[in-house]
């Protein structure tokens, strides 16, 4: 793949934290009636939004990605707004920052809230700010590096408080080290193709397998070519799938008021962990 659509998607998978991070806290701040905060990470977010709109064409399902590079180009007009969009957000991102710090009704429906010990995020496989926000330091981008990470080098944004607090502290950081992995994308951006030349008929009985560090954590595909050109088999294991699991541990003797965040806390995307079940209504097989 070319070394400029390597860049392009990894400034898409950052700007894609950059926006998912701030949903996150607004929902949790609405979890706990802290309506402000969604107010505010919802505001900040959405210059995000119309970024997107303005690089891939839509807001949220960008179809970017092709086999062998990317569907769009990044103009330098395109550049100069990205920068723009991140250095607003970065400024307003820090006063968020400060006053979640110094809230001291919301730190106590956050600290020592939700529990989930090392040992246990290591036992329930988690992922992701879950499992970094329990002291377990693993990244895709750092640990399997894909798209132009290796040329990027992320700071892994771990913490040891195994609680709530833990897991935002992760996502307020890694919202920041976006930014500047953004930033650090434009600045050594290749020019050149976007496109790599590929063979017009893909051989079957080709498998490929790869995760990548989606907001939530690692985001795993599995794919089988066929005849055709066509995929015989595609597999996908989202990070709530796995996150999903530890939610019993973390709401194990808490109050009933603090189940709902402690649900939260891990971003859960329910629909993610749908799987599908085949029946023959002639044989009920």
């Amino acid at each position: 793949m070319p070394i400029r659509a390597r860049y392009i998607r990894s400034i898409l998978l950052e700007l894609e934290r950059i926006h998912s991070h701030p949903l996150w806290l607004g929902i949790g701040g609405h979890v706990l009636g802290f309506d402000t905060i969604l107010m505010q990470t919802w505001r900040i977010r959405e210059p995000v939004m119309w970024l997107f709109e303005q690089i891939t064409g839509n807001r949220k399902t960008f179809g970017m990605n092709l086999i062998g590079g990317v569907r769009r180009d990044i103009t330098p007009e395109l550049k100069t707004k990205i920068l723009e969009v991140v250095d607003t957000l970065e400024k307003e991102w820090l006063k968020v920052i400060d006053a979640i710090s110094g809230d001291t009704p919301l730190m106590l429906r956050l600290k020592g809230v939700g529990v989930l010990k090392h040992e246990d995020a290591v036992d329930y496989c988690v992922t992701g700010p879950t499992a970094r926000g329990s002291g377990v330091g693993i990244d895709s981008r750092v640990d399997h590096p894909y798209a132009a990470y290796e040329y990027l080098f992320p700071e892994k944004k771990v913490q040891e408080g195994c609680d709530i607090l833990a897991r935002t502290l992760v996502r307020l950081e890694e919202t920041l080290e976006s930014i500047r992995l953004v930033r650090k994308c434009l600045k050594q951006i290749h020019n050149g193709p976007i496109m790599a030349d590929i063979p017009s008929e893909i051989p079957p009985g080709r498998e490929g397998v790869k995760a990548v560090e989606a907001p939530r954590g690692e985001s795993i595909h599995y794919v089988l070519t066929g005849e055709n050109n066509r995929p015989y088999r595609w597999r996908v294991r989202a990070p709530s799938y796995m996150n999903l699991a530890s939610v019993p541990v973390m709401i194990r003797g808490v109050e009933l008021a603090d189940v709902p965040i402690a649900i939260a806390s891990y971003d859960p995307c329910f629909s993610c962990t749908e799987r599908l079940e085949v029946v023959n209504f002639k044989s009920g097989e």
